[in-house]
């Protein structure tokens, strides 16, 4: 009696988790609904402390997505934007800020696929352990030195760099956005599996047992 009511509790429990894991991605979607929503919110009331005017407020918010909008679309069709241009230049010029400003550039570059970030590669490295394989970005190189960003999940944008020999990395034809993809999903997704698999397998063959 008491086995077959514990074999009921776990078939239970097991229920509620697949319940519950069934019904993550319309949850994630509320969040990031009510996330923006509060976003947009508290915009308002900023900005409706200044124009005590609903009229106004409204316009100055539909201007400042109209701007956004307009410089996407300008960096997307030409490669670059006059307005972020002279931001860029401005920052650059004051001692201060300019190392932090040129980095958080290149972050957002890398991450949103553009400029150099476009031109990334995404590696395969054992990460903490040996046979323990996670992607990377790398970053830099010098020689056979490689630096690597290393994301950890379901944030790609948080995570550890460290500094590898290029013969502890495997080439990958990934894309930051398939990685991203790959991190976000906690390996859900899991895009280009058979050239991963092979790599991994063709290095575990290559290297000699001690």
């Amino acid at each position: 009696m008491r086995n077959a009511m514990n074999e009921r509790s776990k078939l239970l429990v097991r229920y509620i988790f697949v319940g519950a894991l069934s019904l993550f991605p319309l949850i994630l979607v509320l969040v990031v609904v009510n996330f923006l929503k509060d976003l947009g919110v508290s915009a308002y009331l900023s900005l409706h402390d200044y124009t005590h005017s609903f009229g106004f407020t409204i316009f100055l918010m539909i201007a400042v997505v109209a701007v956004f909008a307009l410089l996407g679309y300008s960096i997307e069709k030409y490669g670059k934007s006059m307005f972020v241009s002279i931001i860029d230049n401005t920052f650059e010029r004051i001692p201060a800020i300019r190392s932090i400003y040129s980095v958080s550039k290149k972050m957002a570059a890398m991450f949103s696929g553009g400029e150099d970030g476009a031109r990334k590669e995404v590696v395969l490295v054992e990460y903490p352990k040996k046979d323990v394989w996670v992607p990377a970005y790398l970053l830099n190189r010098h020689e056979n030195i490689c630096v690597l960003f290393i994301p950890t999940s379901p944030n790609p944008t948080s995570g550890y760099t460290v500094i590898v020999d290029e013969n502890l990395t495997l080439k990958t034809s990934l894309t930051l956005q398939e990685a991203s993809s790959f991190i976000i999903s906690m390996g859900a997704d899991f895009p280009k599996r058979e050239e991963i698999t092979n790599s991994i397998r063709t290095h575990q063959t290559s290297v000699p047992v001690l």
